[in-house]
C-alpha cells in the first residue's frame, strides 16, 4: 500500500513526462534523489524519459521557487509544496515572475518535511495557486498549529534567546540563500554606502544582520522553514521570521503570498492600521 508522498510522487512523474512530452515547458523543477547520497535534491528534468526520477518525500526540504527567478523568459514547471505556492504567488504579485512562463505543480494535503519545525506551525495545508493540483485537498480548520515559544516570553526572555543563539552564527549566509522571498540583487550587508555592519561574527554584528533581514522578511516570510534548515550551526533562525510573520497577522490580518494580486504588507497603507511596537 502506498503511503501519500508516493502517491504523491506518481502524479508528479506523470504530469512532468505529459508536459515535457508535448513540449509545453523547457524543463521541470523538482526533487530527484542524489547521484550518491540518496538524499532528496533539486533537479532539473528536460526531458520525458526522466521524469521517472522526480520524487517527493519527507526529505524534500528545499525551497525550488528561487531557482525561477534565473529563467524569466523560459517556460518552466514547478513541483510545489503550499509554502513553496506563497512564495510564487509573491513572486508574481511583484511581477518577478510572469504566471505564463511558470506552470505550478501544486501539492495538496502536504505531509509535511521531517525535522522542519515550520510544519509544526503551518497553518496552509493546500496548494494557494497551481495549474495542476495533486493531491486531495484537506480542510485547513482540522489543524492544530503549535504556538511559537517566543509568544510565552517576555521582552527581556525573547533578547536573552536570540542573544543566545545568535552567538553561534558564523554568518556564512546560508539562511539568507535558503530565503525563497530574499533575492535582492545586493543585499545590506555587502553595502558600504552606507555601511551597516562589519564583517565580524561578534555579537553586535551578527545580531544587526538578522533584526535587519528579518524587518526586510516582514510581510514577505511565508514561514517556510528554510533558512532554519539551512542553518549548519542548528541556530533557530527562523524564530525572529516568525515572530514577526505572526506579528503581521495578529496586527493587520495579514498572510503572505496568499493571491497572486495581494499586495506586500509594507507597499499597502491604511491610515486606521494600529501602530504597535512590531516586537512588543
Amino acid at each position: 500500500m502506498q503511503n501519500k508522498y508516493e502517491e504523491i510522487t506518481d502524479e508528479i512523474q506523470e504530469i512532468a513526462k505529459e508536459l515535457l512530452e508535448k513540449e509545453e515547458v523547457e524543463k521541470v523543477v523538482g526533487f530527484s534523489l542524489g547521484e550518491f547520497t540518496e538524499e532528496a535534491t533539486p533537479v532539473f528534468i528536460k526531458n520525458a524519459d526522466n521524469a521517472d526520477d522526480l520524487i517527493f518525500n519527507q526529505d524534500c526540504s528545499t525551497m525550488l521557487s528561487k531557482y525561477l527567478l534565473d529563467y524569466p523568459e523560459q517556460k518552466v514547471a514547478i513541483v510545489a509544496k503550499p509554502c513553496e505556492t506563497r512564495a510564487l504567488a509573491s513572486y508574481i504579485s511583484e511581477g518577478m515572475l510572469q504566471k505564463d512562463n511558470v506552470i505550478i505543480i501544486g501539492i495538496n494535503g502536504c505531509p509535511g518535511i521531517a525535522d522542519n519545525t515550520a510544519c509544526d506551525e503551518c497553518e496552509v495545508h493546500n496548494a494557494v495557486v497551481a495549474d495542476y493540483e495533486i493531491g486531495e485537498k484537506v480542510d485547513e480548520d482540522e489543524f492544530e498549529t503549535n504556538e511559537n515559544k517566543l509568544e510565552k516570553m517576555t521582552r527581556e526572555e525573547r533578547k536573552q534567546y536570540f542573544q543566545e543563539e545568535f552567538s553561534r552564527c558564523t554568518r556564512c549566509y546560508s539562511c539568507r540563500e535558503a530565503c525563497p522571498v530574499c533575492y535582492c540583487e545586493k543585499c545590506f550587508v555587502e553595502s558600504n554606502q552606507p555601511f551597516w555592519l562589519g564583517d565580524s561574527t561578534e555579537l553586535n554584528d551578527n545580531f544587526t544582520f538578522h533584526l535587519m533581514r528579518s524587518m526586510h522578511m516582514t510581510g514577505r516570510c511565508v514561514n517556510c522553514g528554510a533558512c532554519e534548515m539551512a542553518c549548519p550551526e542548528g541556530i533557530d533562525v527562523r524564530a525572529l521570521a516568525a515572530k514577526l510573520y505572526r506579528s503581521a497577522e495578529d496586527i493587520f490580518d495579514y498572510k503572505p503570498g496568499m493571491d497572486t494580486e495581494q499586495k506586500t504588507l509594507l507597499t499597502d497603507y491604511d491610515i486606521n492600521d494600529s501602530q504597535p511596537g512590531f516586537l512588543e
